[in-house]
Formats: C-alpha cells, structure tokens, sequence
C-alpha cells in the first residue's frame, strides 16, 4: 500500500508541467497578477503551456503556440479534431498561460472573424516554419483570442 501511495505522488509530481506533446496537470511559474498591456514579449517564445480546467477537476495542461498582433494576444490549434484543452475551454473558457517561468490567468475566445483568422494564419506562418513541421500539407488552425480579467 504504502509503495502504491508513493508510485502515485511520483506520478503526479512528474506529469505537472507539459513537456513537448505529452500533456501535463498543473503547470508552474510566478503569478503575474498585473495586466499585460502588451504581448509582444511573446515574439520570440516559441512555445507556451496552458492549463484548462476540465470536469474532473485536475487541470489539464498541453504545449501550445501563440502569436501577437497589435499587442494582443492569440493561441492556436490545428487538426480536423478538436483537442482535449479546445473541449474544456468550449466548457469553461478560464485557463492559465505560461510563458517562460511566469503564469498569467487568461480567458481563451474563439476567434470567428474570417479576416482576423487570416491574419493570424499569416502570423503563425511567419513565426513558425509551417513547411518544417507540416510538410506540403498545412493543417487548418482554430484560433482563440486571449484576454484578462479587465479587458
């Protein structure tokens, strides 16, 4: 009994934080409780981590990508399938980012303008190397607006 309590707490404490595309539970990073005005700082970072809250209660957390325009911020996902974090933001859209060792409480929108999704498709291919990942054939992405507590 005693070895299965201690196998489940080193589980858990090394399945937190996401790493690459195994998802994680609880993500970590200084709490930035001040408004960010302004996301650019997140040009240079190529990936980011955001925890959902699902039915179950543990959070779920999954490596994502994100770009800026004009000093907003946008995250984003590809596939036919929606994946498990688009399925609890569709449920609760409050969620927690974090970037580099910071963490920031966010809501996470849908974007459905056709012309904004346009320029965030341009944005992600300038940032990213669609062709490296994807080869010849760039899924289509879903993108959600991100916003703060304020906004």
């Amino acid at each position: 009994m005693r070895q299965s309590i201690i196998l489940c707490i080193a589980l858990l404490a090394t399945s937190c934080q996401p790493k690459d595309v195994r998802p994680g539970t609880w993500i970590r990073g200084e709490p930035v409780e001040t408004h960010v005005a302004n996301w650019a700082f997140t040009n240079d970072i190529e990936e980011i981590f955001i925890e959902t809250r699902p039915w179950y209660l543990v959070p779920h957390s999954t490596t994502i990508w994100c770009v800026e325009v004009d000093g907003q911020l946008y995250i984003g996902s590809y596939g036919e399938e929606e994946k498990a974090w688009e399925r609890n933001i569709a449920r609760n859209p409050e969620a927690k980012l974090a970037v580099v060792d910071r963490t920031y409480e966010v809501t996470a929108t849908p974007v459905s303008d056709p012309e904004l999704a346009a320029t965030l498709d341009a944005r992600y291919a300038q940032k990213y190397d669609m062709a490296d990942v994807f080869g010849d054939e760039v899924p289509q992405w879903r993108y959600y607006y991100v916003s703060q507590p304020g906004d």
